[in-house]
């Protein structure tokens, strides 16, 4: 049996993808192993957020063709499609595939030469078949592309525009997850809280189709805005089905920066949202976000004022990203670039005050129960996942307790950035 190696970089939407580029090769007789491992064929499927991506995705090629030499290199993703004469450049690659017709690769590959498939810009989702390997949570994409043009950001340009799942494709599959067993999905896409833009549809009435025509227990979303999150949202919300864990987009505590970065809301109405979304989910509403620090013209002062805004607002943990300059983007030719050793110094100061956030945030747990899903035995614990995303570690190994059932833990004790409990 032939083999294929695949390695993803990125957000969850590229980790979904990564799961039907499974399902793929398996469906056409391939093995899919280790990356590290001798393989017929390497599939890198590629982010472009950052030049640091760019770089990991170049490092992962090369990898690739040195574990085996004979092994054909299939490169994908939002680098593939942003930068395809780059990465038709490297010696190590066989073939390049842009954001549509990624079912044909094999087809492709056979030809034997490079290819740029060009970036689909029809209003249609390319619905790639999930793969299912066992485990308690599936990431479900619901739609793809964005329009939003912020100006520091590439995705527009390597995804398209908004592309929404249709809604009784959404509703199958995740009837088919619940008969595997599945207890938890997540919605995920390029701007999740765009659903529908482009059909008869809105993320509202996706969120209210689900929760009449399927039973998962579990539902929780990937990024979203918080001028997407509108009064009906909250309503849907407040359904015990919808997790109180929510990552909201903020990029930003400062209302000068959001401006230049061409965001669609303010500070204001970001905590706004939180204040509301705390009201119907309570204090243990777990939200998370993305902050850039060094964004082209940043002042020192803007920079306070962001951190200030995220220490009052409730934010308890946050992804960290210093600003990269991406080629098309306006944002690359905005005067006043923030010099490296500056950019450095902020997500320093940035990561230290949400290693505070976070700690608080887990040690206001200590106290309370939380249904948690157990996902593994190891090493004589048990480890699981809290409502609000947690990761919990139960003492003991009864091997009674099943992976993939929810179970009610009282929470004891914090470690790191886990919580430490026991059955209830």
């Amino acid at each position: 049996m032939k083999k294929v190696a695949i390695y993803i970089l990125g957000c969850r939407v590229n980790q979904s993808e990564g799961e039907s580029f499974i399902e793929y090769f398996k469906e056409n007789g391939y093995e899919v192993v280790d990356f590290n491992e001798l393989a017929d064929i390497y599939l890198i499927h590629t982010c472009t957020v950052t030049s640091q991506a760019d770089s990991k995705s170049r490092q992962m090629i090369r990898k690739a063709k040195k574990i085996n030499p004979l092994g054909k290199v299939i490169v994908t993703g939002c680098y593939a499609q942003t930068e395809p004469g780059t990465i038709l450049g490297m010696p190590e690659v066989d073939l390049v595939v842009g954001m549509r017709d990624r079912n044909k690769i094999l087809e492709l590959l056979g030809e034997e030469k490079a290819h740029i498939i060009e970036l689909n810009r029809e209003q249609k989702f390319e619905d790639l078949k999930l793969a299912t390997p066992e485990t308690t949570r599936a990431f479900l994409k619901i739609q793809e592309g964005c329009e939003s043009f912020c100006s520091y950001c590439i995705i527009p340009i390597a995804r398209g525009p908004v592309k929404s799942r249709p809604e009784n494709s959404i509703i199958q599959e995740i009837k088919m997850l619940e008969s595997k067993g599945y207890k938890e999905i997540i919605l995920t896409g390029i701007h999740a809280g765009a659903y529908g833009k482009d059909t008869d549809s809105s993320i509202t009435q996706l969120m209210r189709k689900i929760v009449k025509e399927t039973i998962i227990t579990r539902i929780r979303f990937g990024s979203l805005d918080p001028n997407e999150i509108t009064s009906e949202f909250i309503e849907l919300f407040k359904n015990e089905r919808f997790m109180p864990h929510i990552h909201l987009a903020l990029q930003s505590g400062s209302d000068s920066v959001l401006k230049r970065m061409n965001r669609k809301y303010d500070t204001r109405l970001y905590k706004e949202v939180i204040h509301r979304l705390k009201e119907i989910k309570g204090p243990t509403l777990s939200v998370t976000t993305d902050i850039m620090v060094g964004f082209p013209g940043e002042l020192e002062e803007e920079h306070k004022e962001s951190m200030k805004f995220i220490d009052l607002v409730g934010i308890d943990n946050l992804h960290i990203f210093k600003y990269s300059k991406r080629k098309g983007t306006r944002a690359a030719d905005f005067p006043d670039q923030v010099n490296d050793q500056i950019k450095k110094a902020r997500a320093l100061e940035m990561a230290k005050l949400r290693d505070s956030l976070h700690k608080q945030f887990l040690k206001s747990l200590i106290g309370m129960e939380m249904n948690v899903l157990i996902e593994k035995h190891s090493n004589n614990l048990i480890e699981g996942y809290s409502e609000n995303y947690i990761k919990v570690i139960i003492k003991g190994n009864d091997k009674k307790l099943l992976e993939n059932t929810i179970v009610k833990v009282e929470i004891s004790n914090v470690n790191k950035d886990m919580l430490i409990g026991g059955i209830l």
